[in-house]
């Protein structure tokens, strides 16, 4: 279930991007949980799965990705840019692309603890 509050026009405009984007990774990577929402103009992405796996091995909560407003584009290259951002999140922990069917993340052995940097 989608809840769209009203608001000012460009936040109206943002979540329906961040809506459209949710749809285009759901059809590309089925059953796995995307959240998708916008924060300083640009689309956060984060996969419930893989940042709990995250937060468990390296103790920091929040993990998720920013596409930054100014290489957001037309709704098109949006689109393409956060399902090939999709594609790479999963492989970079192990999963694979396409439908998810409860594999779990691999966090990358690089990743320790309060590491601060360097994440990918």
């Amino acid at each position: 279930m989608h809840i769209m509050e009203r608001g000012d026009p460009e936040e109206r405009s943002h979540m329906e991007l961040a809506l459209e984007v949710g749809r285009a990774l759901n059809e590309h990577y089925p059953n796995h949980p995307w959240i998708v929402g916008f924060q300083s103009g640009g689309i956060v992405i984060r996969h419930l799965v893989i940042a709990g796996a995250v937060a468990e091995t390296i103790g920091r909560e929040g993990f998720a990705s920013l596409l930054p407003k100014d290489k957001l584009g037309t709704p098109k290259e949006v689109h393409r840019s956060a399902v090939e951002f999709g594609g790479q999140m999963l492989e970079l922990f192990g999963m694979p692309r396409g439908a998810w069917h409860g594999e779990q993340p691999i966090v990358p052995v690089e990743w320790r603890y309060r590491q601060q940097g360097n994440w990918a």
